[in-house]
């Protein structure tokens, strides 16, 4: 693969709800451009995008993957990304490193829920967009009504300038409106625009050139003059407008048909920025890099089971040569650069380099992962990072035998080092380790990865909730702990008095004791006493939270007391006082926000009713509705699974920790009694 200047390169980004197409469009493309000799389908499982196991068996895309072409020479780094929500995470790293976006809509669904995340997503990042109208060739394809929907959606800045002749099995070709100019099936030169229909498509014309000239003021005088505008400055016009956020322009295309590609390819070259046109994004603090210096942000890691660790990575600014050393400022680390590729899909081609704005993979790194920015010592540089969505599906993971156990814990290291939007933590109130992902797709891949990758077997269970105990009212109790039948025996007795605490302030201990009836020595041993009965409380073994103990009252033995007997006499005392104090337990409530066309808002309402939520709001967005609501995790287990079902895979959440709130009693009662007779089965 031959080397070239920043200026002609174009790093695009694919994003779409699941099923536009993105995948097959990039298999045409690569085959227009000339770069594969035959196209592969999904189906077959032959496409150069999709060859992670995990997508060749489930027929989609799970992984982003680059895939350059040259096309009048210059190089698109093409960036195929997932469409469905569970694999956002894959979304966030093409995003970061695209500097424009292609947004595929389906001819028929048009713009759909997750159409709108991408959109936002990419304006977020100040992305320039186009949209492009796929599978122009299905039935009922309608390419105007999905135009006056974006409209509707995204503003007056979406203008279509490539349209179908023809939709469904009578698509014939396209029109570029800028030239004028049709490009009909079956043939790559540029032909004369069908009579029948020049009347409509001037009319188009007519409207894409006065939104071009509104953005400059010399074009709309002569516009407004009646002046002809040449189509050279209505193209440098739409490329301001494109570049500034002001103009979204819309193409028709039928990928699986070939209908449309050189226009997209075109308008990729024409329209879209090359990486000379986009300032690095530095992290806050860092500073920019200096002129020729590098910066180069690690996107990916995947690792290979021939290779060993592969870093994707993007050129932001100066050069990464082969057999070089770079310095890695977050980690304070030099890092050898070995070999340097060139990346198509799971192929890599040596290079000896790569110049600002390409892309491309580095084998076996010992210190950078993903997020990490490659730079030099004596112009330190971090890149804003990767921003990757919250997870939402938890998992409690298993080790099935006792030789996964040994090799569990390196393989999720290994794992979450590939998948970054994937998390791992360990409830210190359950003992479980819970795997926290998008949905359960996210996680149920990544378990795959586990075993396929490292050979490591896990089972999954719905984690335990992390409920936590404490008290409404006020209780008073002694703990007495005598034991004197001769000898050196064991002897205190204490009193205490235990009240609630502000939610969130924990536990205070109070020392009230007068005239020394406890001695102070033995004070720290009863605290201890305390504490150490919270950790497992005596509604049902949950940790006790945000409550006062005072020690009032107490008696010693000049002989038989001391610290340990103190201390039982603290753990039986505060036990007895806490459960004439109104026990409670606490839940933790998530704060969720559910993102569903607006037809199934009445019944996301309704049936977070169901789980004891309480409701925020619903605002609209565009044709969907976002409920937001207070909702008890245990509520919350097998959303993801729901959510689809209620709204035929439509619909989307998100979810994060908000705070604990007291448990109802009749479900109190509920959990009280498992734990009991969980305590029974154990012969506790």
């Amino acid at each position: 693969m031959k080397e070239y200047a920043p200026a002609d390169l174009r790093n695009v980004g694919l994003f779409s709800h699941g099923g536009a197409g993105k995948t097959t469009l990039v298999e045409a493309l690569l085959h227009r451009a000339g770069a594969i000799s035959r196209a592969g389908t999904v189906e077959d499982g032959n496409t150069v995008s999709d060859f992670d196991p995990e997508e060749l068996k489930r027929r989609m895309s799970i992984s982003l993957a680059v895939a350059p072409l040259d096309w009048r020479g210059h190089k698109m780094n093409l960036i195929d990304s997932p469409g469905y929500a569970d694999f956002y995470g894959e979304v966030a790293q093409a995003l970061r490193v695209a500097d424009s976006a292609l947004i595929l809509v389906d001819s028929v669904a048009g713009p759909q829920v997750g159409t709108d995340a991408v959109w936002k997503q990419a304006a977020a990042r100040g992305l320039p967009r186009m949209l492009l109208v796929n599978k122009m060739d299905r039935d009922n394809a309608d390419f105007d009504a999905v135009l006056h929907q974006l409209r509707e959606r995204y503003g007056k800045g979406v203008v279509p300038l490539v349209v179908p002749v023809g939709s469904s099995e009578h698509l014939t070709g396209v029109v570029d409106l800028l030239s004028m100019q049709a490009f009909l099936a079956g043939s790559n030169d540029a032909q004369a625009v069908p009579p029948e229909l020049q009347s409509a498509l001037e009319k188009l014309r007519e409207g894409l050139v006065e939104s071009a000239c509104e953005l400059d003021d010399d074009l709309l005088n002569r516009y407004l003059e009646g002046e002809e505008v040449d189509v050279q400055a209505l193209r440098k016009a739409i490329r301001t407008g494109i570049r500034d956020g002001c103009l979204f322009p819309v193409l028709a295309v039928a990928g699986s048909k070939g209908v449309g590609l050189g226009c997209v390819l075109d308008m990729m070259v024409d329209l879209l920025p090359s990486p000379e046109e986009v300032q690095p994004s530095v992290a806050e603090g860092s500073k920019d890099p200096g002129p020729g210096k590098l910066a180069a942000l690690i996107f990916k890691t995947v690792s290979d089971q021939n290779i060993g660790r592969l870093s994707y990575v993007r050129v932001f600014a100066g050069t990464l040569s082969a057999d070089s050393h770079v310095w890695n400022a977050l980690h304070n680390r030099d890092e050898r650069i070995g070999q340097v590729f060139h990346v198509r899909g799971k192929t890599q081609e040596p290079a000896t380099r790569l110049v600002r704005g390409d892309i491309g993979v580095l084998p076996k790194l010992a210190e950078s992962y993903t997020g990490d920015t490659l730079s030099m010592k004596d112009s330190p540089v971090q890149l804003d990072r990767i921003h990757y969505p919250d997870a939402s599906f938890f998992v409690s993971v298993h080790a099935k035998s006792r030789n996964d156990v040994d090799k569990l814990g390196p393989a999720m290291q290994r794992l979450l080092e590939e998948d970054p939007s994937l998390h791992l933590s360990r409830d210190p109130s359950t003992g479980e380790t819970i795997l926290a992902g998008l949905g359960d797709a996210h996680v149920d891949v990544a378990v795959q990865r586990l075993e396929r990758k490292f050979g490591v077997h896990v089972t999954l269970e719905t984690p335990r909730v992390a409920y936590r105990e404490t008290v409404s009212g006020k209780g008073a109790a002694e703990g007495r702990h005598v034991r004197q039948s001769g000898g050196h025996g064991q002897y205190g007795v204490v009193s205490l008095e235990v009240e609630p605490a502000a939610r969130g302030e924990g536990f205070t201990f109070l020392d009230k004791v007068v005239g020394g009836v406890v001695p102070k020595q033995y004070i720290p041993a009863v605290e201890k006493g305390v504490r150490e009965a919270m950790e497992a409380g005596p509604l049902a073994g949950y940790p006790v939270v945000d409550v006062k103990c005072a020690l009032v009252f107490g008696k010693y033995h000049a002989v038989d007391s001391n610290e340990a007997a103190f201390k039982t006499a603290g753990s039986i005392g505060f036990k007895a006082a806490f459960a004439g104090a109104s026990p409670v337990l606490l839940e933790p409530v998530m704060h969720v926000e559910a993102t569903v066309p607006s037809e199934f808002a009445g019944d996301i309402m309704g049936d977070f009713n169901t789980r004891r939520a309480h409701i925020h709001g619903m605002n609209p967005d565009g044709p969907n509705t976002i409920v937001e609501a207070s909702v008890p995790q245990s509520e919350m287990l097998h959303y993801a699974t729901e959510l689809r079902s209620m709204t035929q895979g439509r619909g989307t959440y998100t979810m994060r920790f908000s705070h604990y709130d007291p448990v109802p009693t009749h479900v109190q009662s509920k959990i009280v009694e498992e734990h009991k007779k969980q305590h029974a089965h154990h012969g506790e």
